[in-house]
Protein backbone atom coordinates (compact mmCIF):
# COMPACT_ATOMS: atom_id res chain seq x y z
CA UNK A 1 0.00 0.00 0.00
CA UNK A 2 1.28 3.45 -0.77
CA UNK A 3 0.35 7.10 -0.87
CA UNK A 4 3.13 7.87 -3.35
CA UNK A 5 4.63 5.94 -6.26
CA UNK A 6 7.07 3.30 -5.08
CA UNK A 7 10.77 3.83 -5.74
CA UNK A 8 11.71 2.03 -8.93
CA UNK A 9 14.58 -0.45 -8.89
CA UNK A 10 18.00 0.76 -9.97
CA UNK A 11 18.62 0.48 -13.74
CA UNK A 12 21.19 -2.28 -13.17
CA UNK A 13 18.86 -4.31 -10.94
CA UNK A 14 17.99 -7.53 -12.85
CA UNK A 15 14.58 -7.53 -11.17
CA UNK A 16 13.76 -4.36 -13.15
CA UNK A 17 14.27 -6.11 -16.51
CA UNK A 18 10.72 -6.12 -17.87
CA UNK A 19 11.50 -8.50 -20.75
CA UNK A 20 13.08 -10.96 -18.33
CA UNK A 21 10.13 -10.62 -15.95
CA UNK A 22 7.72 -11.43 -18.78
CA UNK A 23 9.85 -14.46 -19.62
CA UNK A 24 9.65 -15.77 -16.04
CA UNK A 25 5.95 -14.91 -15.77
CA UNK A 26 5.46 -16.99 -18.93
CA UNK A 27 7.25 -19.88 -17.21
CA UNK A 28 4.92 -19.54 -14.23
CA UNK A 29 1.87 -19.50 -16.49
CA UNK A 30 3.12 -22.62 -18.26
CA UNK A 31 3.29 -24.39 -14.91
CA UNK A 32 -0.11 -23.07 -13.84
CA UNK A 33 -1.83 -24.25 -17.02
CA UNK A 34 -0.24 -27.68 -16.68
CA UNK A 35 -1.53 -28.10 -13.13
CA UNK A 36 -4.98 -26.78 -14.03
CA UNK A 37 -5.20 -29.64 -16.54
CA UNK A 38 -3.92 -32.08 -13.92
CA UNK A 39 -6.62 -30.97 -11.45
CA UNK A 40 -9.31 -31.79 -14.01
CA UNK A 41 -8.23 -35.38 -14.58
CA UNK A 42 -11.08 -37.84 -13.96
CA UNK A 43 -11.79 -39.39 -11.57
CA UNK A 44 -11.12 -36.41 -9.34
CA UNK A 45 -8.70 -37.14 -6.50
CA UNK A 46 -9.15 -34.57 -3.69
CA UNK A 47 -5.54 -34.97 -2.55
CA UNK A 48 -4.22 -34.40 -6.08
CA UNK A 49 -6.50 -31.40 -6.51
CA UNK A 50 -5.23 -29.84 -3.27
CA UNK A 51 -1.66 -30.37 -4.43
CA UNK A 52 -2.44 -28.80 -7.79
CA UNK A 53 -4.14 -25.81 -6.18
CA UNK A 54 -1.17 -25.25 -3.87
CA UNK A 55 1.27 -25.22 -6.79
CA UNK A 56 -1.05 -22.99 -8.81
CA UNK A 57 -1.25 -20.55 -5.89
CA UNK A 58 2.53 -20.58 -5.41
CA UNK A 59 3.19 -19.93 -9.09
CA UNK A 60 0.56 -17.19 -9.25
CA UNK A 61 2.27 -15.45 -6.32
CA UNK A 62 5.61 -15.77 -8.09
CA UNK A 63 4.18 -14.27 -11.29
CA UNK A 64 2.56 -11.48 -9.32
CA UNK A 65 5.81 -10.66 -7.51
CA UNK A 66 7.79 -10.68 -10.76
CA UNK A 67 5.36 -8.33 -12.48
CA UNK A 68 5.23 -5.90 -9.57
CA UNK A 69 8.98 -5.80 -9.09
CA UNK A 70 9.56 -5.21 -12.81
CA UNK A 71 7.35 -2.10 -12.86
CA UNK A 72 8.72 -0.80 -9.57
CA UNK A 73 5.57 -1.48 -7.59
CA UNK A 74 7.43 -3.47 -4.93
CA UNK A 75 11.07 -4.00 -4.09
CA UNK A 76 12.18 -7.49 -4.99
CA UNK A 77 11.87 -9.93 -2.11
CA UNK A 78 15.61 -10.55 -1.87
CA UNK A 79 15.89 -11.26 1.86
CA UNK A 80 13.88 -14.48 2.10
CA UNK A 81 16.00 -17.39 3.35
CA UNK A 82 15.01 -21.02 2.83
CA UNK A 83 16.72 -24.42 2.86
CA UNK A 84 18.21 -25.11 -0.57
CA UNK A 85 16.64 -28.56 -0.83
CA UNK A 86 13.18 -27.10 -0.17
CA UNK A 87 13.69 -24.33 -2.75
CA UNK A 88 14.81 -26.76 -5.44
CA UNK A 89 12.25 -29.36 -4.38
CA UNK A 90 9.43 -26.85 -4.86
CA UNK A 91 10.70 -25.95 -8.33
CA UNK A 92 10.98 -29.61 -9.34
CA UNK A 93 7.56 -30.50 -7.92
CA UNK A 94 5.97 -27.69 -9.93
CA UNK A 95 7.51 -29.08 -13.12
CA UNK A 96 6.40 -32.70 -12.75
CA UNK A 97 3.43 -32.24 -15.09
CA UNK A 98 5.69 -30.81 -17.83
CA UNK A 99 8.15 -33.63 -17.31
CA UNK A 100 5.41 -36.26 -17.51
CA UNK A 101 4.10 -34.77 -20.74
CA UNK A 102 7.61 -34.88 -22.20
CA UNK A 103 8.24 -38.42 -20.90
CA UNK A 104 11.35 -37.28 -19.03
CA UNK A 105 12.41 -38.35 -15.53
CA UNK A 106 13.39 -35.67 -13.01
CA UNK A 107 15.85 -36.83 -10.36
CA UNK A 108 17.32 -34.83 -7.47
CA UNK A 109 20.53 -35.84 -5.71
CA UNK A 110 22.01 -34.21 -2.59
CA UNK A 111 25.70 -34.25 -1.69
CA UNK A 112 26.85 -33.07 1.73
CA UNK A 113 24.88 -31.13 4.31
CA UNK A 114 21.90 -28.96 3.45
CA UNK A 115 22.40 -25.20 3.11
CA UNK A 116 20.08 -22.28 3.59
CA UNK A 117 20.18 -19.67 0.85
CA UNK A 118 19.11 -16.03 0.75
CA UNK A 119 17.08 -14.65 -2.17
CA UNK A 120 15.32 -18.00 -2.30
CA UNK A 121 12.78 -16.76 -4.85
CA UNK A 122 15.58 -15.95 -7.29
CA UNK A 123 17.12 -19.39 -6.82
CA UNK A 124 13.73 -20.97 -7.52
CA UNK A 125 13.32 -18.96 -10.72
CA UNK A 126 16.79 -19.86 -12.00
CA UNK A 127 16.28 -23.57 -11.33
CA UNK A 128 12.89 -23.40 -13.03
CA UNK A 129 14.51 -21.79 -16.09
CA UNK A 130 17.28 -24.38 -16.24
CA UNK A 131 14.95 -27.36 -15.88
CA UNK A 132 12.45 -26.01 -18.43
CA UNK A 133 15.32 -25.56 -20.89
CA UNK A 134 16.53 -29.09 -20.15
CA UNK A 135 13.02 -30.44 -20.73
CA UNK A 136 12.84 -28.64 -24.08
CA UNK A 137 16.00 -30.38 -25.32
CA UNK A 138 15.67 -33.78 -23.62
CA UNK A 139 14.56 -36.79 -25.67
CA UNK A 140 11.52 -38.79 -24.60
CA UNK A 141 12.68 -41.35 -22.09
CA UNK A 142 15.57 -39.13 -21.02
CA UNK A 143 16.56 -38.07 -17.55
CA UNK A 144 17.33 -34.71 -15.97
CA UNK A 145 19.53 -34.82 -12.88
CA UNK A 146 19.55 -31.96 -10.40
CA UNK A 147 22.50 -32.22 -8.00
CA UNK A 148 22.68 -30.15 -4.80
CA UNK A 149 25.96 -29.54 -3.00
CA UNK A 150 28.02 -27.01 -1.10
CA UNK A 151 31.62 -25.96 -0.77
CA UNK A 152 32.90 -23.38 1.70
CA UNK A 153 30.55 -20.40 1.74
CA UNK A 154 28.69 -21.40 -1.44
CA UNK A 155 25.91 -23.80 -2.30
CA UNK A 156 25.55 -25.28 -5.77
CA UNK A 157 22.83 -26.62 -8.03
CA UNK A 158 23.88 -28.59 -11.11
CA UNK A 159 21.33 -29.37 -13.83
CA UNK A 160 22.32 -32.10 -16.31
CA UNK A 161 20.17 -33.31 -19.21
CA UNK A 162 20.45 -36.08 -21.83
CA UNK A 163 19.96 -33.82 -24.84
CA UNK A 164 22.33 -33.12 -27.70
CA UNK A 165 24.36 -30.58 -25.73
CA UNK A 166 25.45 -27.05 -26.62
CA UNK A 167 27.27 -26.67 -29.96
CA UNK A 168 30.82 -25.34 -29.55
CA UNK A 169 30.10 -22.30 -31.71
CA UNK A 170 27.26 -21.18 -29.40
CA UNK A 171 29.00 -21.56 -26.05
CA UNK A 172 30.85 -18.23 -26.00
CA UNK A 173 27.68 -16.19 -26.45
CA UNK A 174 25.28 -18.53 -24.67
CA UNK A 175 24.47 -16.05 -21.91
CA UNK A 176 24.24 -13.04 -24.22
CA UNK A 177 20.76 -13.86 -25.57
CA UNK A 178 19.41 -15.64 -28.62
CA UNK A 179 17.85 -19.08 -28.81
CA UNK A 180 17.78 -22.07 -31.13
CA UNK A 181 14.66 -23.48 -29.48
CA UNK A 182 11.38 -23.03 -31.30
CA UNK A 183 9.49 -20.26 -29.53
CA UNK A 184 12.53 -19.40 -27.39
CA UNK A 185 13.37 -15.74 -26.84
CA UNK A 186 16.93 -16.19 -25.58
CA UNK A 187 16.19 -14.30 -22.38
CA UNK A 188 16.16 -17.03 -19.75
CA UNK A 189 19.88 -17.84 -19.45
CA UNK A 190 20.92 -14.20 -19.69
CA UNK A 191 18.51 -13.21 -16.94
CA UNK A 192 19.38 -16.23 -14.79
CA UNK A 193 23.08 -15.35 -14.83
CA UNK A 194 22.27 -11.70 -14.04
CA UNK A 195 20.25 -12.76 -10.99
CA UNK A 196 23.01 -15.10 -9.83
CA UNK A 197 25.77 -12.52 -10.15
CA UNK A 198 23.66 -9.83 -8.47
CA UNK A 199 23.44 -12.18 -5.46
CA UNK A 200 27.18 -12.85 -5.42
CA UNK A 201 26.97 -16.19 -7.20
CA UNK A 202 27.28 -17.30 -10.81
CA UNK A 203 25.79 -19.51 -13.51
CA UNK A 204 28.07 -21.38 -15.89
CA UNK A 205 27.95 -23.99 -18.61
CA UNK A 206 30.22 -26.83 -17.47
CA UNK A 207 32.49 -27.90 -20.34
CA UNK A 208 35.29 -29.56 -18.40
CA UNK A 209 36.91 -32.62 -20.02
CA UNK A 210 35.98 -34.44 -16.81
CA UNK A 211 32.32 -34.20 -17.84
CA UNK A 212 31.88 -37.26 -20.04
CA UNK A 213 28.08 -37.50 -20.17
CA UNK A 214 26.13 -36.12 -23.09
CA UNK A 215 23.71 -33.23 -22.97
CA UNK A 216 24.15 -29.85 -21.33
CA UNK A 217 25.39 -29.33 -17.79
CA UNK A 218 24.83 -26.03 -15.99
CA UNK A 219 26.16 -25.16 -12.56
CA UNK A 220 24.57 -22.50 -10.38
CA UNK A 221 26.63 -21.33 -7.40
CA UNK A 222 24.94 -19.30 -4.68
CA UNK A 223 26.09 -17.79 -1.37
CA UNK A 224 24.97 -19.71 1.69
CA UNK A 225 22.82 -17.70 4.08
CA UNK A 226 24.62 -16.44 7.16
CA UNK A 227 21.60 -16.50 9.43
CA UNK A 228 18.09 -17.81 9.60
CA UNK A 229 15.36 -15.24 9.08
CA UNK A 230 11.88 -15.92 10.35
CA UNK A 231 8.78 -14.49 8.73
CA UNK A 232 5.87 -13.59 11.01
CA UNK A 233 2.88 -15.94 10.66
CA UNK A 234 -0.02 -14.52 8.67
CA UNK A 235 -3.04 -13.38 10.64
CA UNK A 236 -6.63 -13.39 9.47
CA UNK A 237 -9.93 -12.65 11.09
CA UNK A 238 -12.90 -13.84 9.08
CA UNK A 239 -15.20 -11.12 10.43
CA UNK A 240 -12.61 -8.34 10.48
CA UNK A 241 -14.83 -6.13 8.26
CA UNK A 242 -18.09 -6.98 10.03
CA UNK A 243 -20.76 -4.43 9.07
CA UNK A 244 -18.41 -2.30 6.93
CA UNK A 245 -20.25 -0.83 3.94
CA UNK A 246 -17.83 -1.11 1.01
CA UNK A 247 -18.40 0.48 -2.39
CA UNK A 248 -16.43 -1.36 -5.09
CA UNK A 249 -15.91 0.70 -8.27
CA UNK A 250 -14.50 -1.83 -10.73
CA UNK A 251 -15.34 -2.85 -14.31
CA UNK A 252 -13.52 -6.20 -14.42
CA UNK A 253 -16.00 -8.98 -13.71
CA UNK A 254 -13.36 -11.33 -12.32
CA UNK A 255 -12.05 -8.73 -9.88
CA UNK A 256 -15.56 -7.81 -8.76
CA UNK A 257 -16.40 -11.48 -8.21
CA UNK A 258 -13.21 -12.05 -6.21
CA UNK A 259 -13.48 -8.97 -4.02
CA UNK A 260 -17.25 -9.19 -3.61
CA UNK A 261 -16.93 -12.77 -2.39
CA UNK A 262 -13.82 -12.28 -0.25
CA UNK A 263 -14.95 -9.07 1.44
CA UNK A 264 -18.42 -10.45 2.00
CA UNK A 265 -16.88 -13.51 3.69
CA UNK A 266 -15.14 -11.12 6.07
CA UNK A 267 -18.39 -9.47 7.08
CA UNK A 268 -18.47 -6.49 4.68
CA UNK A 269 -21.60 -5.34 2.85
CA UNK A 270 -20.42 -4.80 -0.72
CA UNK A 271 -22.05 -2.60 -3.38
CA UNK A 272 -20.61 -2.87 -6.89
CA UNK A 273 -20.47 -0.03 -9.42
CA UNK A 274 -19.10 -1.01 -12.84
CA UNK A 275 -19.30 2.41 -14.49
CA UNK A 276 -19.99 6.06 -13.65
CA UNK A 277 -23.76 5.67 -13.97
CA UNK A 278 -23.83 2.80 -11.48
CA UNK A 279 -21.50 4.79 -9.22
CA UNK A 280 -23.90 7.73 -9.09
CA UNK A 281 -26.81 5.41 -8.28
CA UNK A 282 -24.82 3.76 -5.50
CA UNK A 283 -23.90 7.14 -4.01
CA UNK A 284 -27.50 8.32 -4.01
CA UNK A 285 -28.62 5.12 -2.26
CA UNK A 286 -26.72 5.79 0.96
CA UNK A 287 -23.40 6.32 2.67
CA UNK A 288 -20.41 3.99 2.60
CA UNK A 289 -17.61 3.36 5.09
CA UNK A 290 -15.00 2.59 2.43
CA UNK A 291 -14.62 2.78 -1.34
CA UNK A 292 -12.33 0.57 -3.44
CA UNK A 293 -11.84 2.36 -6.74
CA UNK A 294 -10.29 1.24 -10.01
CA UNK A 295 -9.38 4.19 -12.22
CA UNK A 296 -10.87 2.74 -15.42
CA UNK A 297 -14.59 3.32 -14.64
CA UNK A 298 -13.96 6.97 -13.68
CA UNK A 299 -11.12 7.76 -16.10
CA UNK A 300 -13.19 10.44 -17.85
CA UNK A 301 -13.56 12.55 -14.70
CA UNK A 302 -11.49 11.36 -11.76
CA UNK A 303 -11.82 14.63 -9.89
CA UNK A 304 -15.58 14.73 -10.28
CA UNK A 305 -15.99 11.13 -9.11
CA UNK A 306 -13.86 11.72 -6.01
CA UNK A 307 -15.77 14.90 -5.18
CA UNK A 308 -19.08 13.04 -5.51
CA UNK A 309 -17.78 10.30 -3.20
CA UNK A 310 -16.62 12.85 -0.65
CA UNK A 311 -19.96 14.63 -0.74
CA UNK A 312 -22.00 11.44 -0.40
CA UNK A 313 -19.78 9.74 2.21
CA UNK A 314 -17.46 12.33 3.79
CA UNK A 315 -16.04 9.82 6.28
CA UNK A 316 -15.44 7.04 3.77
CA UNK A 317 -11.95 5.57 3.49
CA UNK A 318 -10.80 5.79 -0.14
CA UNK A 319 -8.52 3.07 -1.50
CA UNK A 320 -7.52 3.12 -5.16
CA UNK A 321 -6.74 -0.22 -6.81
CA UNK A 322 -4.76 0.26 -9.99
CA UNK A 323 -2.02 -1.34 -12.07
CA UNK A 324 -0.50 2.03 -12.95
CA UNK A 325 3.31 2.05 -12.85
CA UNK A 326 3.56 5.83 -12.46
CA UNK A 327 1.40 6.45 -9.44
CA UNK A 328 -1.92 8.10 -8.75
CA UNK A 329 -3.25 10.83 -11.06
CA UNK A 330 -2.34 14.42 -10.21
CA UNK A 331 -5.99 15.01 -9.27
CA UNK A 332 -5.55 12.70 -6.27
CA UNK A 333 -2.28 14.06 -4.92
CA UNK A 334 -2.76 15.28 -1.36
CA UNK A 335 -6.19 13.65 -1.06
CA UNK A 336 -5.11 11.35 1.77
CA UNK A 337 -6.13 8.22 -0.17
CA UNK A 338 -4.40 4.86 -0.17
CA UNK A 339 -3.23 3.00 -3.24
CA UNK A 340 -2.94 -0.77 -3.73
CA UNK A 341 -1.29 -1.84 -6.96
CA UNK A 342 -2.63 -4.58 -9.18
CA UNK A 343 -1.97 -7.44 -9.14
CA UNK A 344 -2.87 -7.62 -5.46
CA UNK A 345 -3.89 -10.15 -2.87
CA UNK A 346 -7.12 -9.97 -0.91
CA UNK A 347 -5.14 -9.53 2.30
CA UNK A 348 -3.66 -6.30 0.96
CA UNK A 349 -7.12 -4.92 0.21
CA UNK A 350 -8.42 -5.82 3.67
CA UNK A 351 -5.36 -4.26 5.32
CA UNK A 352 -5.76 -1.09 3.21
CA UNK A 353 -9.41 -0.68 4.23
CA UNK A 354 -8.51 -1.17 7.89
CA UNK A 355 -5.60 1.26 7.64
CA UNK A 356 -7.66 3.89 5.84
CA UNK A 357 -10.32 3.56 8.56
CA UNK A 358 -7.64 4.05 11.20
CA UNK A 359 -7.79 0.48 12.49
CA UNK A 360 -4.20 -0.24 11.44
CA UNK A 361 -1.12 1.99 11.74
CA UNK A 362 0.33 3.45 8.55
CA UNK A 363 3.33 1.63 7.13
Amino acid sequence: MSREPAVKPAPDDPHADVAAALHDVSNALTIILGWVSEARVEPVDPVAVRQALQIIEDQARIARSLARSAIGADPAAVDVEEPLDEVVGAAIAALTVEATLKGVELRTETQGSLSRVARADDVRQIVTNLVLNALAFSPRGGRIRVELGESGTSASVVVQDDGSGIPVERRAGLFDGGSTREGGAGIGLRHARSLARAAGGDLELVTSPLVTSGGARFCLTWPRARSRSMLPPPSRSVAVLEGTRVLLVEDDEHVTLLLGTALGARGAVVTIARDREELMRALSAGQHDAALIDLSPIAGDVRGAVDALRQSSPRAALVFISGSSVGLPDALVGEGVLWVRKPFEVGEIVAAVLQARGDLPEE
